[in-house]
């Protein structure tokens, strides 16, 4: 991936973003803010960042560019030719055979549960903070790339906060993937919040009311769908609106008569093994 890239999918997670804050996610130190400023006048030469304010400036994606944006990142990036991909329940089950044979998912999907299974509840900080050290680490979620906007104490105490969490998560209540995303305000912490409340909600209840949202899943479904883009999920993201997101993604499971137990999990390994890099 490119220095370009890398801003355009940070200020894509995120919002919007001092030079400082790039230069740190990129780099892990804001003294090297200097090593982007090419890359981030460039595309805004383009029309593909905007700028706001000054000392310091924000900068972000300009929803009238997406259709340029995101042609521009297709020609840069070499998508998997999705066209031989059929999506039935038979292709999902063998997608996830396949995941669960992988030296890695495989065995850290078992740790996960069974340290679910310890560790259930969500009341207690300590725990917590270790539950979320523990998916983050299996799910490259890289909060610790965010540590100057949220601290880990922090985000457990907000998890913990958050009013029959245990209760509604079990229930799959889609409105606490918009609490934990929402954090303290300073970062959008979207695809964790749904990986979190997933992993709870799959491999301790086993059930299947959530569906991730990630890096591949946002760029692979406006491949598979013509009927969603890439602009439309990241509107979804910025606006907190997770149930819109994890709706299509029930609607377009029923629309391909997908069938097998669990397949929202499901499909999002089919989608990840397939285009996984």
């Amino acid at each position: 991936m490119t220095k370009k890239d890398r801003i355009i999918s940070l200020l894509e997670e995120n919002g919007q973003m001092t030079q400082s804050d790039l230069a740190e996610s990129i780099y892990g130190d804001k003294g090297h803010a200097p090593y982007i400023y090419a890359s981030l006048k460039n595309l805004v030469d383009r029309g593909f960042v905007f700028r706001r304010g000054r000392f310091p400036s924000y900068y972000f994606l300009s929803n009238s560019n997406d259709s340029l944006l995101e042609k521009t990142i297709v020609k840069k990036k070499k998508y998997r030719d999705i066209s031989i991909d059929d999506i039935t329940n038979e292709a999902v089950e063998e997608a996830e055979l396949l995941v669960r044979k992988t030296e890695n998912y495989g065995p850290e999907n078992e740790l996960i549960t069974r340290c679910l299974q310890k560790f259930p509840t969500n009341t207690d900080p300590d725990i917590v903070a270790m539950k979320v050290g523990l998916i983050d680490i299996t799910n490259s979620t890289h909060l610790s790339q965010h540590k100057s906007k949220i601290s880990m104490v922090e985000l457990a105490n907000i998890i913990v906060a958050i009013p029959n969490v245990d209760a509604r998560i079990e229930a799959g209540d889609p409105t606490v993937v918009n609490e934990i995303a929402r954090s303290n305000g300073k970062i959008n912490l979207f695809s964790f919040a749904s990986k979190y409340c997933c992993y709870h909600n799959r491999n301790l209840y086993g059930r299947d009311d959530y569906s991730i949202l990630d890096t591949v899943l946002k760029e692979y479904l406006p491949l598979y769908f013509d009927d969603i883009t890439k602009s439309q999920l990241q509107k979804w993201q910025d606006n907190f609106d997770y149930k819109s997101y994890n709706d299509y993604i029930t609607c377009k499971l029923d629309e391909l008569c997908i069938t097998v137990d669990h397949r929202k999990r499901k499909f999002d390994h089919f989608v990840w093994y397939k285009n996984r890099k």
